[in-house]
């Protein structure tokens, strides 16, 4: 009995950690003990009359060994991106107690706190930020005044246009700036305040701003917060 040559019927090694694809187009799949079978079953039951030709052979488990460092390969670069996106996750946790500033148009209000915006001009300008509520409802408008360009920051005492308190919670602002000649420039807001929590078990880590979630992806800048002399 004699068996087809293992690489007349093999095709180029799949994604998969240990499996190859059969060439004929189906789906099947084999993995690497199945193929070690599969050659040793070839050169056992090989035609004694026509023995399987020392260069297919070689070629044979050339084409094996190439799998093997291809799957090796393979297992390492996902052990390696495992790792990585651990050590990112657990680096999220040096955040805790740093100022950030990062991409957003939002605030947290805390209990008897100032709560603090910025925002990013191109060019110098009149300045205003309005406070809106969840429900879109704008609470206050906060004369800035005449800004230069470059970054600003801005703090809204909690109370409404009555002066009356608002409740805790999350809020949005919006920047309007006008230029000398009247027009309306483009402005950049951002959040800014102190990291007071992570959360890990999200893909990727959600920084809090006391109640105010925000990604990685959106943190701009990181600073250390100033010490205390006593």
């Amino acid at each position: 009995m004699t068996i087809d040559s293992i690489g007349s019927f093999l095709g180029q090694s799949s994604t998969s950690s240990d499996e190859i694809h059969i060439k004929d187009g189906s789906e099947d799949m084999i993995n690497r003990d199945e193929f070690l079978t599969l050659f040793v079953a070839q050169l056992r039951h090989q035609d004694p009359l026509n023995p399987l030709d020392s260069s297919e052979f070689t070629a044979q488990l050339a084409q094996y060994s190439s799998l093997e460092q291809l799957l090796k390969v393979n297992e390492n670069l996902e052990s390696l991106k495992a790792s990585q996106e651990q050590d990112f996750r657990l680096q999220a946790l040096d955040f805790l107690g740093k100022e950030i500033i990062a991409n957003g148009d939002m605030l947290f209000l805390e209990p008897n706190q100032m709560s603090e915006g910025g925002f990013s001009l191109t060019d110098k300008a009149d300045c205003t930020a309005l406070i809106v509520d969840s429900d879109g409802y704008p609470i206050k408008s906060i004369p800035l005044g005449v800004l230069e360009a470059g970054q600003h920051n801005f703090q809204w005492d909690g109370l409404d246009e009555a002066g009356n308190k608002m409740d805790p919670g999350i809020y949005s602002f919006e920047v309007t700036a006008m230029t000398g000649d009247g027009t309306i420039q483009p402005v950049t807001t951002q959040i800014t305040g102190k990291v007071t929590g992570v959360n890990l078990e999200t893909g990727s880590p959600i920084l809090f701003l006391g109640d105010l979630p925000l990604h990685l992806s959106q943190v701009l800048e990181i600073t250390a917060p100033e010490s205390v002399v006593p």
